[in-house]
Parts: structure tokens; sequence; C-alpha cells
């Protein structure tokens, strides 16, 4: 790669040579404004990477993810994130960082002797014989100084490209220091121009026409409107190959099946960075004299380059939701059966993804609409005025709700199938309580929902929540997760329990009067239950609470109205140890501890 900023030494004063280089180092140093984009955790499933792939974050360093560590694809960085949680924690002061670095570059000097020494070269004839013309020294010493002077390969796609396809996190290192170099363009930009305008003339009426004389009198209004010329100049020059990189990125992204969704974090981050920088950049060319057609120019510039980075977000975000469509990455193993389906961590992290950058992405669903719109429908019938990532959000939980309960039927104890579902669902009904999402019941997405989809004992229990947790289904914005939980309450109680608390009332066989008829039949299944289902998982703490105390309910009070019954009617039990309540609640308190 071609190296800049040694042939334009001489072009610039020593005073502001000395200062290259060390704006590079700062920048390089600085924080990305908004926090780091890369993600340590994954965040979409990948079946070409086989079952090491499908790996989550834990609350330890996602270094050790085993899933990370195969792929290797997108390496780690210090970034501290949650469970799960694509919440970005990067410096909050990266803004300001840069916004010192460009106070220094003006301050210094070397923006006005550059801008000059640009608008010098541009008056030139022609450029030397096999040399780079002077224009093109000059911007490569400026974007060797912020550290993105690779970009000037941008054109020459033979130059850029096999560097992009060094993969997922070369690409990403491109995308953060191109973040960074636009921010402190923008900021030397602006700065310039507040300095430039400080020197015309502020107060109004007599006095500033007299200072406008003297101006004119001495040569100088002509002099500031030549400086005012030079940095639009610079500043469309410098602006339009920056904006280069976006095609390159864009293409990178669009063209790549594999890996390009793992971008996803960054592409965001730089498709807000040219929406937020956008209306600064075009203010320069609003404000200066003579410059209509070069504002028009470059709004188009704008525009044409979020369209791109609009549909290369849009083409990621179809390439990830079409890989949790694939029936395969939900498959539950035994092991995973009692607890929490990676895949289903997986589709939390890219949902935490979405809301964090819910900002830009309104944005592009905006400029998506039609085929968001198409979209809704084509997976659930539903079609919303309006185009949001809540809506986005909700279609994909359904989706995966759908997903778990497909993967249910795979499990053959019918008391873990519920507790699966339970686990999973409690896990995507607390993900999203906390996103503050608006309330799922106020814009439903309507599912139709054939007999074999939903699990037979829900539809006795859906509509009729259990008061302990009414007050919390009012209040809370996922309505319909929490009675779902619920039901899957229900239907796990009625698979485990009930046929152990039927041992009280059958009829027993004659064979079983020898050891205690219906109170053995009775302990005897409960003992294999609890057995059972004392190593089974159930990460979420007051789930888990929830669930010993369903169970202690159930199976105490039908144990006590046995033996009531009993008593009234004068039998005594033949045993020589029978359990006591106190007893059964006590194994009952330690379910689920696996």
């Amino acid at each position: 790669m071609t190296r800049f900023g040694g042939g334009t030494a001489s072009m610039l004063s020593p005073v502001i040579s000395r200062h290259l280089r060390t704006y590079r180092d700062s920048i390089r140093r600085a924080s990305v404004p908004g926090g780091r984009h890369r993600p340590a955790v994954r965040f979409f499933p990948d079946a070409a990477a086989g079952e090491e792939a499908y790996c989550w974050s834990s609350s330890t360093s996602s270094a050790s993810s085993p899933g990370l560590d195969a792929s290797a694809r997108c390496s780690p960085v210090s970034v501290s994130f949650s469970d799960g949680d694509l919440c970005f924690s990067g410096c909050l002061d990266g803004a300001e960082e840069l916004r010192a670095i460009a106070l220094r570059m003006v301050h210094d000097g070397y923006m006005k002797g550059l801008i000059r020494a640009f608008g010098a070269a541009g008056g030139s004839s022609a450029a030397h014989c096999g040399v780079l013309d002077p224009e093109e020294l000059l911007l490569g010493s400026w974007f060797s100084e912020l550290d993105v002077e690779w970009i000037l390969h941008a054109r020459k796609g033979d130059k850029l490209r096999p560097h992009l396809e060094e993969g997922c996190a070369f690409l990403l290192d491109l995308m953060e220091s191109w973040i960074k170099a636009l921010k402190t363009m923008v900021q030397v930009l602006c700065i310039t121009q507040l300095e430039l305008r400080a020197k015309w003339p502020a107060a109004g009426g007599v006095r500033k026409a007299v200072r406008y004389f003297l101006l004119l009198a001495t040569g100088r209004a002509a002099e500031r409107e030549q400086e005012a010329a030079q940095l639009v100049r610079f500043a469309e020059a410098s602006v339009r190959r920056m904006l280069d990189f976006v095609d390159a990125v864009a293409d990178a992204a669009l063209n790549d099946d594999r890996e390009a969704a793992e971008t996803l974090p960054g592409m965001l981050q730089v498709y807000t960075c040219v929406v937020d920088d956008s209306p600064a950049i075009l203010a320069l060319f609003k404000e200066a004299p003579g410059t209509a057609s070069m504002f028009d120019a470059m709004t188009g510039v704008f525009l044409r380059k979020r369209s791109k980075l609009s549909d290369a977000v849009w083409s990621m975000m179809e390439k990830v939701r079409a890989s949790f469509m694939a029936d395969d990455c939900w498959r539950a193993s035994p092991d995973e059966a009692g607890g929490i389906h990676k895949t289903a961590r997986l589709m939390m992290n890219y949902v935490m993804l979405l809301w964090r950058n819910e900002g830009a992405l309104n944005l592009v669903l905006q400029d998506q609409q039609q085929r968001f719109r198409m979209f809704l429908s084509e997976y659930d019938g539903y079609c919303s005025r309006s185009c949001s990532v809540a809506d986005l959000i909700k279609n994909l939980i359904s989706s995966s709700e759908k997903q778990l309960e497909k993967a249910s039927n795979f499990i053959s104890d019918p008391g873990l199938r519920y507790i699966f579902l339970m686990n999973n669902c409690s896990f995507i009904s607390e993900k999203v309580s906390s996103l503050l999402l608006p309330p799922f019941e106020d814009c439903k997405i309507e599912r139709s929902r054939g007999s074999r989809e939903r699990l037979p004992p829900m539809e006795d229990c859906v509509n009729q929540p259990d008061r302990s947790i009414q007050a919390k289904i009012k209040m809370d914005s996922n309505l319909d997760g929490l009675i779902k939980i619920q039901s899957f309450m229900e239907a796990y109680l009625n698979a485990s329990w009930e046929p152990v608390m039927a041992c009280l009332y059958h009829d027993i066989p004659l064979g079983f009067l020898n050891c205690g008829g219906a109170l053995a039949k009775f302990e005897s299944e409960f003992q294999r239950t609890y057995a059972m289902q004392r190593m089974w998982k159930v990460p979420n703490p007051e789930l888990r609470k929830r669930l010993r105390e369903a169970a202690i309910e159930k199976v105490i009070s039908g144990y006590n109205q046995y033996m009531e019954e009993r008593m009234a009617r004068g039998k005594k039990s033949s045993r020589p140890h029978t359990s006591t309540p106190l007893e059964l609640e006590e194994l009952l308190e330690e379910l689920f501890e696996g």
C-alpha cells in the first residue's frame, strides 16, 4: 500500500511538520464515539460452522467461549457485557477526545497550511509525469494523519478488496478507524469554518459597514473569500474520498454470504455516523457563497451513500433472520432440554443489538419500508402502518417461540418438555421486559396457530393465569410471555405431579395391598419423580422458586386432604413409616438444583 506524508513535508511549514504523526497516534488511542462496535458475543447461529458455532456469552470473558475460539472470525475486545447483552460500554467521552484532537490540528496551524497548500495545488498546471499530483499527495498526508490513508485506494477496487477479504475482524477494524477519522474530519472542518467566520464583521449597521469597507480597502475581503472557497473545495475533496469507503464496505457486506452478518454492529455504526454527521458537512456548503450547486451535489452523494448502507444493513438482517429460521439450529440435545437453548440466547443477543441501535434501525426500516411490510406480512400475516424496531423485535420473538415449541416436541419426557419451554420463555420474557418495549398487547402481532402447533394443556390455562402473577401481568409489557409461562407451569404440574397424586385415589391392584396400597404407590411414584427432577436445571431463581411453590401447593395440599379423609374413615397406615407433609415439602424444596 502506498504511503503518504513524506512527499508533502516540503509543502508545509517546519512548525506544522513537527506535529505530523502525533495526531495519528492520538486518534489511534481515542475511544470510538458511542462505544466500540465490535460485539464480544455472537448474535446469530451459523449452521455451516457446525455445533460449536452455536455459542453465547456468559458472565465471564467471551474469549473463553468455545464457539468463538472455533470460528475465530470476530476476535473479542475488552468491552464489558452482561449475560447475552449487546450493550456497548466503551468510553462515553470518545467524541470529546476526537474534538480535542481536531482543535489541536486547527490551533497548531496544521489545517491552515494544509488547506492553503491544497488551494495552491489546485492552480498548478499539471502533475509531474509518473508522480501523484500535489492534491493527491496532500490528501494522502491528511488521511495519513487521520489513520485512514488506505481509503484513497477505495476507488481502485483491486487494491482495497483483498484487505476486505481478510475477514470480519479486519473489516471491523477498518470501520472503527473510519468512524474516528470521519468524526475528527467533521470537527476540524466545522472549527475551521467558525474561525474563518469570526474574521468577518459581526456587528450590524454602520460599524459593520466600516469594517467591511476596511477589509475591501486593504484587500483582505478577497483574501477571506479565497480562504472560504479553499476550505469548501478541500472539504468536498476530503468528504468525497472518505465516502468512497461506504461503497467498498457495503459491497463487501452484500457480496459475502458467509461472514457479512458478523459485521452488522459495525455497519450500523457506520450508518449512524453518516446520518449524524451529514447535516454538519452539508452546512459547510450551504453557508459558503456561490456553492449552491456544490450543496445540491453533496446532498445527492449523502442520500446515495445512506441508501446503499441501508440496503447493506437490511441484507445482513435478512441473512441473520434466515439463520434463525433454520430448524437445525433449534434442535435440543438432552443436556439443553433442562436449560436455556443456545439459539434462544443468540436470538436475544440479536434483539439486544437491534434495540441498542433503535434510532439508526428505525431510519433503515423507513428506507426499506415496503420490503419491511412485505417481510412482516409474509411471516405472520401482519401488516403494521408503522415501521419500527419494536415491530421487528416482536416478530423475531414470535418466531423464536414457535421454534421452541417445535423443538420441545422432540423431548420425550412431558414434564421436562414444559421445563424446557418455561426456562426459555422466562429467559426471553426477562430480556424483553428489560428493553422497555411498547406493551405487546397494544400492537400485538396476530398469529394464526393451528391446533397442532399449540400444546394441548395450554388451551385450558392460557386465559386463567394464577392469581399470584395477575398483578405482575397487568404491569408488565410482555403480557403474552407471562401468560405463556403460567400456562407452561400448569401443564408441567399436570404432566409431572398429577400422575403422582392420582395414586392416592385410583383403585390399587390387589398385589399392592401388602405394600401399603395407595400410600405405597404414591410414595414410590413421588420418590421416582423427585429423584429424576432433582437435577433438572431451572437457571432463573424466581422461576425456580415459583415452580417449587407450585409443586408444594399441589402435592402437599392434595396429600393433606387425602390423609384427613383417611383419618375420617378411621383408616391407619400399616406401613412402619409414612412420610409426613413436612418431609415431602423438604424434598420438593430440593427440586431443580441441576
